[in-house]
């Protein structure tokens, strides 16, 4: 399933196998394996590769046919697709595949963040 995946996404982005494993910083030979099927990306490339084509690693593995988990969620709820920049979706589905105990940690420091930088320029505009 990786393999018809992973030509299909470097095909809709117009890029070579090349270019696919420089923006990676892979060697060209190790890409052409994955698309070959003759090797198989580990866990942390296999992540790498979920973020460089915006998909899931579940879509990667043929768990799911959803490309996009947060793009199926804006769809489903009525959000403007607008509202979220790439980098907020990517944020959104790399923390949707986090472990819970992960996703605890996230919202603590997100949170932290909020009171630090957020939260006093709310009370200033109060005031």
């Amino acid at each position: 399933m990786i393999v018809t995946r992973l030509i299909k996404l470097r095909e809709n982005k117009a890029l070579k196998q090349f270019e696919v494993a420089n923006l990676l910083n892979i060697n060209p030979v190790t890409y052409n394996r994955y698309e070959k099927g003759e090797r198989e990306p580990d866990h942390k490339m296999l992540k790498k590769l979920a973020v460089f084509f915006n998909v899931s690693t579940d879509y990667l593995l043929g768990l799911t046919d959803i490309p996009n988990i947060i793009d199926d969620y804006i769809k489903k709820s009525n959000i403007k697709q607008t509202h979220l920049t790439n980098d907020e979706k990517e944020l959104l589905n790399l923390y949707c595949e986090l472990p819970p105990e992960s996703k605890t940690t996230i919202k603590t420091l997100t949170k932290t963040q909020y009171d630090l930088y957020v939260k006093p320029k709310l009370d200033e505009k109060a005031i």
